[in-house]
């Protein structure tokens, strides 16, 4: 059973070191993802907000790495432009790569820049990282913070346009709920957890995840320790935990695997090759061979073929 994971910092770590995404040190390569059924994987562009410039030049750097990579591998790898070309991966026993951008700092006010992403092979955004930007408020202006503003909607109206996936992860509450009546399509929320279980700011809360739920979108189950569990020592059935109970509040068709490689030193997993577990760990929690096939691929999918 092949697997969607909806996110994943290797490119920025290897455009830095001069590592290979085939094999490597971090928490993600392709020899690894391979051997544990990745059928799809989102690959994030990030910098560090420092000005719009700056991080345009880092993620510029970071796209000629992936590039560079997918050149190097392309009888493993896929990019994808369309769905279709999911469907040519999986023919070709080849892994599917979504280009994602983590924070649109890099953008700063210029749809030019987005339309150039995206003839690049871009086909996934996220506005904010925690911080405030030209275009919205993230969660790290909490108490208090704004929503998206006049030049935010109209990027999220281009990215409808142009079929480019809205990552809600990192953005305000306000933010949160502004895109929802902004964008038309389901959203992603690729790395986040249900607040209920562990109080993390980067965590969903009930109303949130109904409405993600209304949207017709997917969260993606994050590995990162401090989403988890409140105390940063969590065990792999308080993760199982976070899948339970969203599906049990909004339903199972709304779950899907984020795992947030390589954005942090210390995952619950390892790395990739872990995910080989999952079916067995899934169908243990009282989880359906149908129930573990959509959380492990097709509801991520049934949004990914919405979008594109």
């Amino acid at each position: 059973m092949k697997i969607v994971d909806l996110h994943c910092d290797t490119i920025s770590c290897l455009q830095k070191s001069g590592q290979s995404l085939y094999d490597n040190s971090y928490h993600f390569d392709i020899m690894r993802a391979r051997k544990a059924g990745i059928g799809l994987q989102f690959f994030a562009l990030f910098a560090m907000p420092q000005g719009m410039n700056e991080s345009l030049r880092q993620i510029l750097k970071q796209i000629e790495k992936y590039c560079t990579e997918l050149g190097k591998y392309k009888d493993y790898l896929q990019p994808v432009l369309t769905y279709e070309d999911i469907v040519t991966a999986r023919s070709r026993q080849k892994m599917a790569c979504i280009l994602h951008l983590e924070g649109a700092d890099a953008l700063g006010n210029d749809s030019e820049i987005l339309s150039l992403l995206y003839r690049i092979g871009l086909r996934s955004l996220g506005l904010t990282w925690n911080n405030r930007n030209l275009l919205a408020d993230g969660v790290g202006e909490e108490p208090g913070a704004g929503g998206i503003s006049s030049k935010g909607k109209d990027i999220i109206y281009s990215m409808e346009k142009l079929g480019v996936i809205l990552d809600l992860s990192h953005v305000s509450v306000k933010s949160y709920y502004d895109a929802l009546n902004l964008y038309h399509k389901p959203v992603m929320v690729t790395h986040a957890n249900a607040r209920f279980l562990c109080n993390h700011r980067r965590n969903l809360d009930d109303s949130q995840l109904k409405a993600l739920a209304d949207n017709g979108g997917v969260i993606g189950i994050n590995q990162v320790p401090e989403f988890i569990k409140e105390d940063g020592k969590p065990k792999l059935n308080d993760l199982l935990d976070h899948v339970a109970y969203i599906s049990d509040l909004i339903g199972v068709e709304y779950v899907a695997l984020g795992s947030d490689f390589d954005g942090a030193d210390v995952l619950l997993m390892q790395g990739v090759e872990e995910y080989s577990q999952w079916p067995q760990l899934l169908a243990a929690r009282g989880f359906t061979p149908a129930e573990t096939s959509m959380i492990l691929n097709e509801n991520a999918l049934r949004v990914i073929k919405a979008v594109l």
